[in-house]
């Protein structure tokens, strides 16, 4: 298991160069990390170009690339890793979120799924 904050896979290493070179807007701009909504079986993250903002954590990956997060936004993608796929599943940036599971189903307002929920966090 990564002990990263956050990291970025070579193919994501590689698709970022790409899409700067490939898009002038993208050119001085940071990948930032986002919650882009929740669902029935946890978050959606979402990846894009921007502009940092004074309270984000900013990452180093290299010389060249820098990875952000908003506080708030990092208690639930701490630990996680970007990829680039190209595949039946999408092409763009994925996350991979290890404590993703520990996440399903928190914000249903239901009685079961708290009690659901705490079983699974105390059986992990």
């Amino acid at each position: 298991m990564s002990t990263k904050i956050l990291e970025l896979t070579p193919a994501a290493i590689e698709a970022t160069y790409g899409l700067r070179s490939n898009n002038e807007d993208y050119r001085n701009k940071n990948l930032r990390i986002y919650l882009a909504g929740k669902g029935c079986d946890g978050f959606e993250y979402g990846v894009s170009f921007d502009e940092p903002e004074s309270e984000d954590l900013i990452i180093e990956v290299n010389n060249e690339i820098s990875l952000m997060c908003d506080p708030r936004t990092l208690e639930f993608v701490r630990g996680s890793k970007i990829d680039w796929v190209d595949d039946e599943r999408g092409r763009g940036f994925l996350v991979e979120n290890p404590n993703h599971r520990k996440f399903r189903g928190k914000f249903y307002k239901k009685s079961e799924w708290k009690t659901k929920i705490l079983t699974e966090l105390h059986n992990q």
